[in-house]
């Protein structure tokens, strides 16, 4: 018993000491502490044993930094703010910016441009595709035609020295005001080695816009030579 209370006794000192040096504040003096007992009887002796378990001071740590014995990372937070541009620096961003924005309009205007035309090859009535798929509809369903090359009969245009077909050759040009188109292709049947060439006019409607054909003849290529009257408006 007077050994525990020995202990008791230079721990309450070694704890005394510790707390001054981590400087905490005891609202109690060192008599409030006070060991909590917990007491252990064997059931086969009449002697009671005390062990000490803890050690309650009834008081709470306040930690308090002085500055020692401590290490502190400074954090700084800097208030710099970035310099503003320059004059210069202003004048030659506005003319990247300049130039930035006319790259994109001449692109839009490209773009426009061969959207338009491809629409008006495509699209419009007046258009040589236009013209050309009208000529040829009435050269496929008539009657001589037929007879004379076979079914099916298709047409196509100049064929280039590669033997690639390209686009039906018109020519347009202007007379007393009006608009005038000429235009030429090539028509095969089911006859073999027996080509036609076709020839048309077509004139512009001054009221309507629309183009109107003139004439539209096939020539066929034989010995005596043989041409057929497809529509003759003249």
């Amino acid at each position: 018993m007077m050994y525990s209370v020995f202990r008791i006794g230079r721990t309450t000192k070694c704890l005394q000491h510790i707390l001054k040096r981590v400087l905490v504040r005891l609202p109690l003096q060192t008599s409030a502490l006070r060991p909590v007992f917990q007491t252990n009887r064997c059931p086969a002796s009449k002697w009671t044993f005390y062990h000490t378990r803890s050690l309650y001071t009834g008081v709470h740590f306040c930690s308090r930094n002085d500055g020692k014995g401590t290490d502190q990372v400074p954090v700084s937070r800097s208030s710099h703010t970035p310099p503003s541009p320059s004059a210069a620096q202003k004048v030659k961003q506005a003319g990247k910016d300049f130039t930035y924005l006319i790259v994109v309009l001449i692109g839009l205007s490209v773009t426009g441009g061969l959207l338009y035309v491809v629409f008006q090859e495509l699209f419009s009535s007046s258009s040589p595709s236009k013209i050309y798929g009208q000529a040829f509809e009435r050269c496929r369903s008539h009657p001589e035609v037929i007879g004379a090359f076979g079914e099916p009969i298709k047409g196509f245009g100049e064929t280039s020295r590669r033997g690639r077909r390209q686009q039906v050759s018109h020519v347009e040009y202007m007379k007393d005001g009006l608009k005038y188109m000429r235009l030429k292709f090539y028509i095969e049947g089911s006859e073999p080695g027996l080509r036609g060439t076709v020839n048309s006019e077509s004139k512009e409607n001054p009221e309507t816009g629309k183009y109107e054909f003139r004439y539209i003849f096939v020539d066929i290529d034989t010995y005596p030579r043989r041409t057929i009257v497809i529509e003759d408006n003249r």
